[in-house]
């Protein structure tokens, strides 16, 4: 199958004039005797039989014949291969046949290279079918007590249903399930046994079961938590954070967003309210008169944190005219020693109408511009047809499908298309992003396992192991003393299970680039669509909830969310019940390769930060002289003037990171994040003449409690 299509112009002057004459033919005709080979078996003289094929007459049967028996169609089972793709250009008929040809063989070709016919998922449940009478044998127990009535549960269901792997386990106070599926941060804490929980007491996590979330990890991918960190991480590293675009955060930063506005004339900036979610109150500006003019109509504007402004993409990479992004899915396991994995499908949400360049007239054009799910599936453009078919419009895609269509477009173009490097670039932006996350997350691990019950029985993994007590001067260990420290190990031992599923959302631009749009903690695992009801199966039940502007509609179950989201959440599944590190990863997944990006200077550089943090008393009192003075004492005995300090310290002393308590329980460690802005600043008071980041590695080099 090294049929290569490279060129429009070879298929337009070869199979054009053949697309009625095979759509015809029945395989009966197609008999034919030895002498009527005639063709040597090259591809230059099938591509010759071909054209002199065209120029036959139409009643000229023997000339199709010859064309579809040479040599050359036999040896890479093309005969079929052209009627199949005859048949389907005459009954789709599409506007541009050859734009859907190349499509079609580019399809054919990767799955060839695949090695196996892939088969679209059933669109009832989601998998394999349940009509066998043999049993399925489970691989463990979830226990999914804290998400009965979460919109993850019908998802769950499948998992654990007649042709799932895996028993499903709804008592709360269950303590044999290998994994304890939570959606909120209470939920996390409960099971952890934290002093901070509510509700009703819950056996803690059983030492050898896992837990579905990283203790701070939703309140890091905070909206503007997140954007406030990657801002520090770009200022300091620009070239390994270039993934995130240029962004302000409002009202504190209004200013000097609109000192840009203007030094960048016909630039565009979208604007993300604080705690928006499904596309709600998005914006786009492109003067600083519109820009005050729509924030001053905002209600709530002013308080606090407002707003994330970001620069926006200007040449987004399009299919058949239309926006889209990408949801990647990244299963972590371990942040001590950081391990993750990366699944093969994501999913593709597309906007609805045509893209245009943003002007004063179509800024407000939401359909065009903005490529949330949640604002799309209510545009009356909104196509919810097959999504696993290569020549598919649908508004919601799995990657491959995305993949196979991205490929014929860059052909048809003229160019060759690298999957391989593309998700390569996925990766890069995923690795970076969780080398420099992994120091926060560690700092907040450590202090939710300190403060949650004690649990004597449970041991770590993937954390480092104690290190080993030291026997006395005679060679023996003091009995009471060795009972002692077992009894202080026991207690500082409860190092619970975690991992978490992130929803990383990107958008490429016209050269295949990959930019970070958020990070979500929590991705949906909702497989239900809405859909009008005018639209919907016979007998459909119409439902009260506002998620369609209050259109009688109805939910009904989504293909592609089943497929994709099931094959996530069970490859996270068989990671943990593994261990969380298998020397094999699942098939749908790729283990991120963190040694292609180190040595990461980030994350060191955040490692040595958080163990000053740590030092100066962590969120208590590191923002305090006191705390500080001692936790850089290295650098005032070096010369740092105290008094300096100080003053720089009561700049800061009410500043920090927001902690977005709604959202999230279990709050992170941001402070981490903040104390290494208070510390870049003190670094370039102290050496004027060094760049930014050399002068932080010095200052943290001196005052390392490691170093």
């Amino acid at each position: 199958h090294n049929f290569h299509i490279n060129c429009k112009g070879l298929i337009m002057a070869s199979f054009d004039p053949l697309v009625p004459k095979l759509a015809a033919v029945q395989p009966s005709t197609l008999q034919k005797s030895e002498e009527e080979v005639t063709a040597s078996g090259s591809a230059v003289e099938a591509v010759k039989v071909l054209r002199s094929s065209a120029e036959a007459e139409p009643s000229t049967e023997a000339a199709l014949s010859a064309v579809l028996h040479c040599p050359y169609f036999q040896a890479h089972g093309l005969e079929q291969e052209l009627l199949t793709m005859a048949s389907g250009l005459a009954s789709s008929e599409p506007a541009d046949p050859y734009s859907w040809m190349i499509r079609h063989l580019v399809e054919r070709r990767r799955r060839c290279q695949a090695g196996a016919e892939t088969v679209a998922p059933a669109a009832s449940g989601g998998g394999s079918s349940s009509s066998t009478s043999k049993s399925i044998k489970k691989s463990g127990r979830v226990n999914t007590s804290a998400c009965l009535r979460r919109t993850c549960k019908p998802l769950l269901d499948i998992l654990c249903g007649e042709d799932g792997v895996w028993e499903a386990i709804e008592d709360a106070a269950d303590t044999k399930s290998d994994i304890y599926f939570v959606w909120s941060g209470q939920a996390l804490l409960q099971r952890l046994g934290h002093p901070a929980a509510t509700g009703d007491p819950v056996p803690p996590l059983p030492s050898d079961a896992w837990v579905n979330r990283l203790p701070g990890m939703g309140c890091i991918c905070d909206k503007v938590n997140m954007a406030l960190s990657l801002r520090l991480l770009q200022q300091l590293w620009p070239e390994k954070f270039r993934f995130w675009p240029k962004s302000w955060l409002l009202p504190a930063e209004s200013e000097a967003l609109s000192r840009w506005m203007d030094k960048h004339k016909g630039e565009t900036v979208i604007v993300k309210p604080e705690g928006g979610s499904q596309g709600d109150g998005i914006f786009l500006v492109q003067t600083a008169p519109d820009l005050r003019l729509k924030l001053s109509a905002k209600a709530h504007f002013g308080a606090g944190f407002g707003a994330l402004a970001q620069r926006y993409l200007p040449a987004p990479l399009l299919l058949d005219g239309l926006k889209f992004d990408l949801r990647l899915y990244v299963v972590v396991t371990s942040t001590d020693p950081l391990c993750a994995y990366m699944c093969k499908e994501g999913l593709a949400r597309f906007c609805t109408a045509k893209y245009e360049e943003p002007t004063p007239a179509n800024a407000n054009e939401v359909y065009m511009h903005l490529t949330n799910y949640s604002v799309n599936k209510k545009s009356a453009a909104f196509k919810d047809e097959n999504p696993f078919d290569v020549h598919t419009k649908a508004s919601k895609r799995p990657l491959a499908t995305l993949l196979a269509q991205i490929a014929a477009q860059e052909e048809a173009d003229g160019r060759t298309f690298d999957e391989a490097k593309l998700y390569s670039s996925f990766e890069e932006v995923c690795a970076v992003l969780l080398q420099a996350m992994a120091p926060v997350l560690n700092v907040t691990y450590d202090r939710v396992a300190k403060e949650s019950k004690k649990n004597t029985k449970a041991k770590a993994k993937a954390r480092p192991k104690p290190k080993p007590k030291q026997s006395g001067k005679d060679g023996s260990s003091d009995e009471g003393e060795e009972e002692e420290e077992d009894s202080q190990e026991e207690q500082d031992g409860f190092a619970p299970n975690c991992f978490q599923i992130l929803g990383v959302d990107v958008l490429m631009d016209s050269k295949l680039q990959p930019w970070l749009l958020e990070v979500n903690a929590r991705p949906s695992m909702d497989i239900s669509n809405p859909v009008r009801l005018a639209d919907a199966p016979e007998g459909s039940r119409r439902c009260v909830c506002r998620d369609m502007d209050g259109e009688e509609h109805c939910h009904v179950q989504s293909e592609i969310d089943v497929h994709v989201k099931r094959m996530v959440v069970e490859g996270a599944f068989e990671l943990v019940k593994a261990g969380g590190s298998p020397s094999t990863a699942p098939a749908s997944f790729i283990k991120m390769n963190f040694d292609r990006y180190s040595p990461s200077e980030a994350q060191e550089t955040l490692q040595v930060v958080s163990r000053i943090y740590q030092a100066a008393g962590g969120s208590k009192k590191a923002f305090t002289t006191s705390g500080l003075r001692r936790a850089l004492a290295g650098a005032v005995k070096d010369g740092l003037p105290a008094h300096e300090l100080d003053t720089v310290v009561t700049k800061w002393k009410h500043q920090g990171y927001r902690q977005d308590s709604h959202s999230e329980d279990d709050n992170a460690e941001i402070g981490v994040l903040d104390f290494a802005a208070l510390l870049q600043e003190i670094a370039v008071t102290r050496s004027k003449d060094e760049e930014p980041l050399d002068a932080l590695a010095s200052l943290i080099e001196l005052c390392d409690p490691e170093g």
